[in-house]
């Protein structure tokens, strides 16, 4: 399937497809903490719905990736937890642990090789 976005060159494509991850990334986690936000801590249903309109235009994200779904959610699983770890030392103020941070670059490092190796 082609992609959606122009193709120039192998950093082109690079910068293309991990930005649509982050993208993914920070909707899903984002979406998913309005909804945590609503039922956890009792905000608005308001809060909870903009939460799932949020994670069902996260479900649309991945779909603009120049690859198959596999390999897409495997990548994408591995730029989610980085981000998770981010997203808790900026939001949550929890500073990661030495294990959190190794375990984020292991599958950040799996992400790469899963996505952008030559095949």
């Amino acid at each position: 399937m082609e992609s959606i976005l122009p193709v120039n060159s192998n950093l082109t494509s690079i910068v293309s497809t991990f930005g649509l991850f982050l993208v993914a990334a920070v909707a899903e986690i984002g979406g998913g903490y309005l909804v945590w936000q609503w039922l956890r801590e009792r905000k608005k249903i308001t809060i909870g719905f903009v939460g799932g309109i949020i994670l069902f235009v996260y479900g649309i994200i991945p779909t603009l990736q120049p690859s198959n779904f596999g390999r897409v959610y495997a990548a994408y699983g591995g730029i989610f937890v980085a981000v998770t770890i981010v997203w808790g030392l900026i939001v949550d103020k929890k500073r990661p642990n030495r294990f959190e941070i190794i375990g984020g670059f292991i599958v950040l490092l799996g992400a790469v090789i899963i996505f952008y190796t030559p095949r």
